[in-house]
């Protein structure tokens, strides 16, 4: 059953301490649609209605590059697993995929006829998948920049598409890469990459019910995490089509805001072995949840009249980046809250002389 907010205030300060930096990252123009780290964690890519994609050094807040290939306002970017190249997807319906070294653009991919909402690199950076206003998934080629399949999986807009960040390691999957894909219809799929078949819907009991407006893979593969036009943000088994935990509270009920999996690495902040759910929400904040259903933290990014459209999580560290409708500047935040994935407990409290693990970490 979804979780009110009521019963978790109890506990927001005192299990997470959320700070901002003092930094804003500012240069866009108009709403900051999209934001991405890079997987080795350098770079942060923004999107922006503004029509520019812009790649900063978050932690100076140095602008290091500008690009202006677009005609339209950005929707969605994603960076290879490589941080080699850049994928940025527009209301133009173009894809462009650059170059980080040179920042030249390496492909146009044309095929899409109107708006492209999403797009995603898989790790390799061997291929690309997008989806956008006509309900089409196209997966193209990274080496060479043509379409290589087409799914119509779906009769409305496609809102999210994502792949699986390893190859799955429970029996009953294949071994290749998986897709999953989101929708206007309510409608979350996920998809063989080799032969485009699909392989499940998942949460049939979707159908009918408000948009989803954002899905991505846990880093076990086996779970998704879907958000919804109601307010509710949930994890399902992609296998079972089983839901596993449902959260609400957080307002979104008209955009695509941006939902993410905060997951375990060593030097990460999690919560009993657990990662952490963060939600951009339509009243300007972002909302922090563990999935031990405790509401941790609401972060106040702008007014109660903005919506807080992006949200991206450093991949090794304690950092959150968020953007909004409103406001053009990028905000970032940092978390105290660095804890044992063995032990649960904090770094600086005295309970961790007594961990194996954290001894060993520190040795």
């Amino acid at each position: 059953s979804a979780v009110a907010l009521g019963g978790a205030r109890r506990k927001m300060s005192e299990n997470c301490n959320f700070k901002a930096t003092g930094k804003k990252l500012m240069g866009h123009s108009g709403a900051i649609t999209c934001l991405d780290f890079s997987p080795d964690g350098q770079f942060l890519a923004s999107g922006s209605a503004d029509c520019t994609v812009k790649i900063w050094n978050f932690k100076s807040g140095k602008l290091l590059k500008s690009i202006e290939e677009h005609t339209a306002g950005i929707n969605s970017v994603a960076w290879g697993g490589k941080s080699g190249a850049l994928c940025t997807a527009s209301d133009d319906g173009k894809i462009l995929v650059h170059d980080v070294k040179t920042w030249k653009v390496r492909h146009k991919l044309i095929g899409h006829t109107k708006p492209v909402f999403c797009v995603d690199m898989s790790k390799d950076e061997s291929l690309i998948v997008s989806g956008g206003m006509g309900g089409k998934v196209r997966i193209w080629s990274g080496r060479t920049g043509r379409c290589e399949k087409i799914l119509p999986g779906h009769v409305k807009p496609v809102t999210a598409v994502a792949f699986n960040p390893e190859p799955p390691k429970s029996k009953g999957y294949p071994a290749d890469k998986l897709i999953v894909s989101s929708g206007y219809d309510g409608l979350c799929r996920i998809w063989e990459t080799e032969t485009g078949h699909l392989l499940r819907t998942v949460g049939n009991d979707l159908n009918g019910h408000p948009a989803v407006g954002n899905a991505d893979f846990a880093p076990n593969n086996s779970i998704v995490l879907i958000s919804t036009h109601d307010g509710k943000v949930s994890l399902w088994d992609i296998k079972t089509s089983e839901c596993k935990w449902q959260a609400q509270g957080h307002q979104n009920s008209k955009y695509c805001t941006s939902s993410k999996i905060w997951p375990i690495f060593k030097e990460k902040p999690v919560l009993n072995n657990k990662p952490l759910i963060v939600c951009g929400s339509e009243d300007g904040q972002v909302y922090i949840w563990h999935v031990d259903k405790t509401l941790l933290a609401k972060l106040k990014h702008s007014d109660s009249k903005d919506v807080v459209l992006a949200v991206a999580c450093h991949p090794s560290e304690a950092y959150v980046a968020t953007g909004s409708l409103n406001q053009p500047g990028i905000r970032l935040w940092k978390t105290a809250l660095w804890t044992c994935s063995s032990c649960g407990f904090k770094h600086n409290t005295p309970w961790l002389q007594a961990c194996k693990q954290c001894r060993a970490s520190r040795s």
